[in-house]
Formats: C-alpha cells, sequence, structure tokens
C-alpha cells in the first residue's frame, strides 16, 4: 500500500490489512471498505487504495473514466484521518492527486463537523461542490450509559410506543440470507412509493446489502408481528459508530409501533457490540423546516435522544476549471437522458 495507489483489477486486491484502518479505526466509513470497492467496481468505477501516512490518514479512490480521455475521482466519506491534525496533508496529497491525473475534479465528503473541515478543504484548494451522498446532518447518541439509563433517556412518548410494540406482539430477530434481504427490500420498496423516495432494483440492494453484510460491515434486523416482517434496518459499523442506514416499515408495521421496537434493538445491540455511538443517519440541516422531506424521519429519531452533528459536505479539488465548468452544464443532461432512457426500458 503505498501512497501512489494500489489499484483494484479485481475487486479484491485491497492491501492487506486496509479494512482494519479504513473501516475499524475509531473514525472509519464502510464506504472506505475493499467490499464497497468492489460494489463499485461493478458499476464502471476504478478502484484504487491510497495510504496518505502510517497507518492514517487512507483513501479509497474511485475514479471514472469520461468521452476524450477525460476522468473525475471521488472519496467517498474519505479521507479517513485519525484526528483532525491530519487533515490538511491528506487533502494536499489528494488534491495533488487530481492534479498528476488531469482529473475534471476529485471530490472528497468526509464525515467530519463543519467547525474541523472548512479550513483545512479552502486551504487545499478544495471547493463547496453538489453532494452526492444525502446525509449532511445527523444525531449521534453516546452509548456509554447502561441500557436502563438508555431507556430512561428517550422521550416520553417514544417509550410509550417501544413498550406498545412488544404488548402488540412486534418481536425482532438478526436477519440472515437473501429470503431476509428480500423481505427488507419488499418493505424498503413499499417504502419508498408512500413517503415518495426513488428506489432501485432488487438486484441492486441484493448485491449492495448482500456484499457488506458477508464483508461483516453491515447487519439487517426484521421486526415482525404474526410471523410476517413488518420492519427492516440495516445498520453498518463505521469505526465506533453504528450507523442506522436503511430502514423501512409497511402499514401493519407502523399501526404496532414496530420501527420504535426496531431502532430501540439496534440501539442495544450496537452497544453490546463494542459501539461507543449511534448514528441516527440523515436529519434536515434545519430541523425547523417543516417541509424539509426528512423532517418526518427526524420526528422519530429525535425521540431516542442524540445530539445533532452538522458534516462539512462534498467539496471538489478542481484541477482545470474551464473543464469543471463544461462537466457542470452537461452532466444534469446526462444524467436526465439516462433516467428517460430507464425509464422507457421500463
Amino acid at each position: 500500500m503505498s501512497e501512489a495507489g494500489v489499484g483494484a483489477p479485481d475487486g479484491a486486491g485491497a492491501p492487506p490489512g486496509w479494512d482494519d484502518v479504513a473501516v475499524r479505526s475509531p473514525a472509519g466509513h464502510v464506504l472506505q471498505s475493499a467490499a464497497w470497492a468492489k460494489i463499485r467496481e461493478a458499476q464502471r468505477w476504478r478502484p484504487e487504495f491510497h495510504k496518505l501516512g502510517d497507518p492514517l490518514p487512507v483513501a479509497l479512490v474511485l475514479w471514472r473514466s469520461l468521452p476524450a480521455g477525460q476522468c473525475l475521482a471521488y472519496v467517498p466519506r474519505g479521507p479517513i484521518v485519525g484526528d483532525p491534525s491530519q487533515l490538511d496533508t491528506a487533502l494536499a496529497k489528494l488534491a495533488s492527486l487530481a492534479r498528476e491525473r488531469r482529473a475534471i475534479f476529485l471530490k472528497v465528503d468526509p464525515e467530519i463537523d463543519s467547525a474541523v473541515g472548512v479550513a483545512p478543504l479552502g486551504d487545499a484548494g478544495f471547493r463547496r461542490a453538489p453532494d452526492i451522498q444525502p446525509v449532511v446532518a445527523t444525531l449521534e447518541l453516546g452509548l456509554g450509559p447502561d441500557e436502563d439509563a438508555l431507556f430512561a433517556g428517550l422521550d416520553k412518548d417514544t417509550r410509550w410506543s417501544v413498550r406498545q410494540a412488544e404488548k402488540r406482539g412486534v418481536t425482532v430477530r438478526d436477519a440472515s440470507g437473501d429470503e431476509d434481504l428480500r423481505a427488507l427490500y419488499e418493505l424498503y420498496a413499499e417504502t419508498g412509493q408512500r413517503a415518495g423516495f426513488i428506489t432501485r432494483t432488487w438486484d441492486y440492494y441484493r448485491r449492495m446489502w448482500g456484499t457488506l453484510v458477508t464483508a461483516g460491515h453491515a447487519k439487517v434486523r426484521l421486526a415482525e408481528k404474526d410471523g410476517k416482517p413488518v420492519a427492516g434496518a440495516l445498520t453498518w459499523r463505521c469505526g465506533e459508530r453504528d450507523v442506522y442506514q436503511s430502514a423501512a416499515t409497511n402499514d401493519a408495521g407502523r399501526s404496532a409501533y414496530a420501527a420504535y421496537a426496531l431502532l430501540w434493538r439496534c440501539i442495544i445491540e450496537a452497544r453490546k457490540g463494542g459501539a461507543r455511538r449511534f448514528d441516527f443517519g440523515g436529519i434536515p440541516v434545519d430541523v425547523t423546516r417543516k417541509d424539509d422531506p426528512m423532517y418526518g424521519p427526524y420526528h422519530f429519531k429525535k425521540g431516542f435522544g442524540g445530539t445533532p452533528r452538522r458534516f462539512v459536505g462534498a467539496h471538489d479539488a478542481v484541477p482545470n476549471e474551464l473543464a469543471y465548468r463544461a462537466y457542470a452544464i452537461a452532466e444534469p443532461l446526462y444524467t436526465a437522458a439516462l433516467r428517460l432512457a430507464s425509464r422507457v426500458r421500463s
């Protein structure tokens, strides 16, 4: 694993010990894992594993080839640093890499607080750019207290809802195998249709979720009532956090408060598994905006406690200003054409 980067031509080329630093170190992230590199390689990205320090910082850099010999790069939820003082060096090396490769841009979006990340990003020449990941703000709950204390810290209505789920016969179990993944997908697709967000095909989620679960980076849990899945959740283990990544429920689950029992189970299992913090996933950047699509999930999540965090967001290193501006104009048109073609085929 050299500073110049190590490619992964077959999706299994991560250097030995990569996930130990990129995923399992305190600030690690699943989107910097060898498994994620494999997932993205199947979608025509070329992964490279860059060691920017010893043992940290590190960065999984995903490269995309474009027409006319152009390219761009993305460092999903990275670079991963051991402490904020390492961010300057890591960003400088990534900006240099973008120049060396003559990339249109190299995008980073580390899960680092705005107060810590803005200055180093600016000093390294990165600029605020469109986000790829939908989560820019979150709630985090410290898992130091014991289970009784954590339960006592829930809002009164949330405690009632967790207990009500049990009274209504909801049980929660760890999931395994394609059948359980399919159950989560069906719940997720139903939730997407109800809430108005876009979901992809079963085959897409089967490969993505299944790859991460097999690699030990993710867990799926299902809440059941009368022997049928009524809610499901996927959590990621990112360093010292468990992250509530994807969740869904159907009408039967909503009437039985299954999502409350399921999220509570995810929290206590995270604590038992050694996580120090529980990350509830996306919330609105402005939590007073009730018209924000994330407000409903936020209202549900905040009943479990937690402290808001605001991430620094996506930033681009831009070696070629003209090409960058041209891409900014062309990319939305290209994406719209792909979506139209997809609708026609379906």
